[in-house]
């Protein structure tokens, strides 16, 4: 029992949604020892393949993805046990919970070693089954402290954290188990962008409140199928959001930004119509603190609101083309209402 409650606290003291699932694995790893075979796969979405991103134990790793392969697709979404004899092997499969942030679907999976007594093979999927569980509560909490009310999206009180484990991943040139995509993702430099909503207090004036919230809404969803998954995605209250990315230069940033600021351009927003955004960004630097980094992007956000609004600049092409001054003090705190300082 002792060594159970141990994992179960390494679950309950884990803070990192990205670093969970890989507790989870080490803590029915640990539980099986060498008397199974464990593996974590991860479908990516609903009708990608399912990926094995991580095994352990003492058996061959061919065989036993050949057994779990079998029946992944058989796995029920409702956090249950799937339980299969296969080969002489006792199989256990169960999805995880998934977090509001994504779409990704984690999947737990063992093999016991043949000889292991049908008395040990009930105990112990019922404690990967309460471990499974014990995950999905971490999980919820985290989602419950972190996510907006409204846009579901990550709040502000976990920016700075946020920022803090981007520049770690970059420096390590890997991030959770995501894969090799996001091994070469998190090795690229970072970038940060604001997005202000333009004339935000003239729709809610005109139209309520109602129905700017549903603009707020429209676009935390609009955000989420424009980015990647392994973007981090904000809202920073009021109207303003913020985007932490990956990605091999400024050009390519630019391309996501622009893509998003067209998306919202071309969207109908029920009763209000069109809405447009401005966008500021500026590249991550290793050294940057997030208020440096906030007050670069402002900056470019304050210039593309300046020069007509609906617009993506990016801070060190605007620096470097003397459009804007190197500031002495950077104040990377919004005014409430950008907007008004422009009509």
């Amino acid at each position: 029992m002792l060594p159970l409650l141990q994992r179960v606290e390494a679950m309950s003291a884990c803070r990192d949604r990205s670093r969970l699932p890989d507790v989870l694995f080490g803590a029915v790893g640990g539980m099986f020892g060498e008397g199974a075979d464990v593996g974590l796969f991860l479908r990516e979405s609903a009708l990608g393949p399912p990926a094995l991103r991580r095994f352990s134990g003492g058996g061959c790793e061919r065989r036993a993805c050949e057994l779990w392969l079998a029946c992944l697709d058989e796995v029920p979404g409702d956090g249950s046990l799937l339980r299969r004899a296969i080969d002489g092997r006792d199989c256990g499969l169960v999805a995880l919970q998934a977090s509001e942030l994504c779409n990704e679907q984690v999947i737990l999976a063992y093999a016991r070693h043949d000889g292991a007594t049908p008395e040990d093979g009930e105990r112990q999927a019922h404690d990967v089954l309460s471990l499974a569980r014990i995950y999905g509560h971490q999980l919820r909490l985290l989602d419950y402290g972190e996510l907006d009310s409204l846009t579901r999206l990550l709040n502000r009180k976990t920016f700075e954290e946020t920022f803090d484990r981007l520049l770690q991943a970059s420096t390590r040139g890997c991030e959770y188990l995501g894969g090799e995509r996001r091994q070469a993702d998190a090795a690229m430099p970072a970038w940060l962008c604001v997005i202000d909503i333009d004339h935000f207090k003239r729709i809610n004036d005109t139209f309520g409140h109602l129905f700017g919230d549903e603009v707020l809404l429209r676009l935390g969803e609009l955000m989420r199928r424009t980015f990647r998954t392994g973007d981090r995605l904000f809202r920073f209250g009021g109207e303003e959001f913020v985007v932490l990315l990956n990605a091999v230069d400024a050009a390519r940033a630019a391309q996501s930004f622009e893509r998003f600021r067209r998306r919202v351009e071309r969207h109908d927003f029920p009763q209000v119509g069109q809405v447009t955004c401005s966008i500021g960004f500026t590249r991550v630097e290793a050294l940057d603190v997030p208020t440096d980094v906030l007050g670069r992007a402002d900056r470019a956000l304050y210039y593309a609101k300046a020069s007509g609004r609906n617009r993506v600049c990016d801070y060190e092409a605007l620096l470097g083309a003397g459009a804007i001054a190197q500031p002495q003090v950077v104040d990377a705190t919004p005014a409430a209402d950008i907007d008004a300082l422009f009509d």
